[in-house]
């Protein structure tokens, strides 16, 4: 089959249009600023909420203040394409004017006491009230939708499509209960806790699945792009199944918002777009997932920027992490204020592009694989590894692949992640090759076969809130010691597994009991001592089972690593998988400072690393310049290295050879680079 436009790397800017704004658009001039910044893809208004050309379909609002004359999104389509730039369609189905309410309400969500919902009804001004659509109802459907897409796909020369907000609100219409009631044979419950797991996706499902027939069936070669969803940040989310995104899109893309105007208390993890960008890695022919960035610091301010070093940072991470950058800007360059955002937005793109031409055909070089499914585990298990610099892939729940994960020296299998019986033959059949095994317990929830996986009998007991307690490291732990020499204590609190070790198992760190309760652990000082120095409860235990072995933490790791991250916290969690991956690991980046951002990458005969510095405290005022950062790469080719070099912002790099080891020290690194072997 013919190589398609859009399998090619892309760099996208989405120019949200204000319609106040519409008098000011010149298309050749948008088209030329796009161009200028490194673009090969824009995203544009084209219909939905508002119909940006002349539509002909009832209830399609056509923005008033449109031209008399000619047609404003052909003209830019068409300059674009000038430029060679493929210019994607933006739909948008989820609300629409009051005065379609009025004429057809059974086209709109419902809440539970039958009312529709309004969205922005206190925005003031001369503007409709806008109504939320339901995802079931004829809106979204046949009755109007369809109708858009066809329309829009036979008079507009757009190459994409991309559906903006086209998730199921909730909703209790007479649509939604009939059909949940066709597919269940129960009513709709009116709490939305109780709905059907899989109920919202199904909705979802149908309603793309329609439109997206209707695009190839107008119009086969063009692509069409959705959302894929990550996580959320108290870990209570389920994670996306791509299947099910892929039976109706081309490509995905996801959001990572790094929303300032919250609060200090409430920034987004440090890391948000590198997960996000991973979660969207698909084993199968699929383009790389798309990053989209806004440029300013939350909705409620989107006509001013990000701090520069924020936003240049946060931009960075998605080709950083293998993704494709997508820009999302509130209007254009002419109407832009704030121009600070859109120098590093240039900057960015065009570095974007110097990677994309580096970065064919290359792969991961993680030795390391996060099981994923959504929770506090997973998101503390990210952040240790991001802080030790651990390069890691993920497979989640739905892609448990036993032939892929054999590709990986070390799994880590996180807190809470489901071990049903399928799921511990794989890693059982894992460890037996010589898989190498981190697992995380602290439930009692123990099948025989996870027990003898993990080296322990099933009977266990669960301590809940331990404080004041600690591990020490045994004897047979000390190959877990590296930079814990001088420290004998090591904090522990939360969730707490008490298990009996078989024989074989070999325990290398135990628990010190709490030395007082919560509220006794400050005085008086003359009652801190230890009540109990040595247990024989392990913490750490190590398990082999046949050419592999197994090593669980009976506490929650993660959990200490995410919500308060001691240095000895996070440098046992990297002993830890350093031991795991022994001999294998090709990347070795344990001299790098913390928040500088690792990712190295096999590339045919050449081996990437992207660094990326996020060092400071957030939100970056200013960029924080690092100096003579080293790290060492082994194992990729034996021939020997000819060059070494930094590829985006030139800085010096030195390297020697040594016991199989090649060492390198990069002289500065202000924000995003690339350094090359070949």
């Amino acid at each position: 089959m013919e190589k398609q436009w859009w399998q090619d790397a892309l760099r996208v800017i989405q120019y949200n249009l204000q319609i106040q704004d519409t008098d000011r658009m010149v298309p050749e001039e948008i088209a030329a600023k796009a161009c200028e910044a490194g673009a090969n893809a824009v995203v544009i208004n084209a219909g939905g909420i508002y119909a940006w050309y002349r539509s002909r379909i009832p209830f399609h609002h056509i923005n008033e203040y449109l031209p008399a004359k000619g047609n404003l999104l052909e003209d830019l389509i068409h300059c674009c394409h000038a430029l060679g730039i493929k210019v994607i369609g933006r739909f948008d189905f989820s609300k629409t004017d009051d005065v379609v309410y009025l004429q057809h309400p059974e086209w709109f969500v419902k809440d539970s006491e039958g009312k529709p919902v309004c969205y922005g009804s206190g925005r003031m001004g001369s503007w409709s009230l806008l109504m939320s659509t339901c995802i079931n109802g004829g809106y979204r459907n046949e009755a109007f939708a369809v109708k858009v897409m066809e329309e829009a796909l036979d008079c507009l020369e757009i190459d994409g499509i991309f559906y903006n907000a086209p998730h199921m609100e909730e909703c209790y219409c007479e649509n939604c209960r009939r059909k949940y009631r066709s597919l269940y044979a129960k009513e709709l419950p009116e709490n939305k806790k109780d709905w059907e797991p899989d109920w919202q996706t199904q909705c979802l499902k149908d309603n793309m699945k329609l439109l997206y027939r209707i695009v190839k069936e107008r119009r086969k070669e063009v692509p069409v792009i959705l959302y894929y969803g990550t996580y959320r940040e108290d870990g209570t989310g389920l994670p996306e199944n791509l299947d099910l995104r892929y039976e109706t899109a081309d490509m995905v893309c996801t959001e990572a918002q790094d929303i300032l105007s919250a609060g200090k208390k409430r920034l987004p993890f440090s890391w948000k777009p590198t997960l996000n960008m991973k979660l969207g890695q698909y084993a199968g022919e699929a383009p790389r997932p798309f990053g989209i960035i806004h440029s300013c610091p939350g909705m409620d301010w989107r006509h001013t920027g990000l701090p520069a070093a924020e936003y240049e940072f946060w931009l960075s991470q998605i080709p950083a992490a293998n993704g494709q950058l997508w820009h999302s800007l509130t209007g254009f360059d002419a109407v832009i204020t704030d121009k600070r955002l859109l120098r590093v937005m240039k900057k960015v793109t065009r570095r974007a592009a110097l990677s994309d031409s580096l970065m064919q055909e290359a792969v991961s070089a993680a030795r390391t694989l996060l099981l994923w499914n959504a929770g506090v585990s997973e998101l503390g298990f990210t952040q240790g590894l991001m802080d030790c610099h651990i390069p890691f892939d993920i497979m989640d729940i739905w892609h448990m692949d036993l032939d892929r994960m054999k590709t990986y020296k070390t799994v880590i299998l996180p807190g809470g992640f489901p071990t049903d019986s399928a799921v511990t033959d794989i890693l059982g059949k894992y460890v037996e090759a010589g898989g190498s095994l981190y697992a995380e317990k602290t439930d009692a929830a123990i099948t025989q076969a996870l027990a003898g996986l993990l080296g322990i009998r099933p009977e266990a007991c669960t301590g809940h809130d331990i404080s004041a307690a600690y591990g020490v490291l045994e004897p047979e732990g000390e190959a877990l010691n590296q930079a814990l020499m001088e420290t004998k204590y090591i904090p522990v609190k939360g969730e707490l597994l008490y298990v009996s070790a078989e024989k074989e198992a070999v325990k290398l760190m135990t628990f010190i009991p709490p030395f007082a309760p919560p509220d006794g652990v400050g005085a008086p000082p003359e009652r801190a001592g230890l009540p109990v120095t040595h247990t024989g409860i392990p913490l750490l235990l190590e398990n082999r089972v046949g050419k592999g072995r197994v090593l669980t933490g009976f506490f929650e790791l993660s959990r200490l690593m995410l919500e308060i991250g001691l240095e000895d916290q996070k440098q046992l969690f990297g002993n830890c998988i350093s031991y795991l991956n022994g001999e294998e690991t090709e990347f070795d980046g344990a001299l790098l400072p913390e928040g500088i951002f690792a990712y190295p990458y096999r590339a045919g005969e050449k081996f990437l690393v992207h660094l990326v510095n996020g060092v400071g405290s957030r939100p970056l005022k200013n960029t924080v310049e690092c100096h003579h950062l080293e790290f060492a790469v082994r194992g990729w080719k034996e021939e020997k290295v000819s060059r070494v070099f930094s590829a985006l912002e030139g800085a010096p790099v030195s390297w020697e050879e040594s016991g199989g080891w090649i060492r390198i020290r990069l002289e500065s690194l202000l924000v995003w680079d690339i350094i090359v072997m070949e």
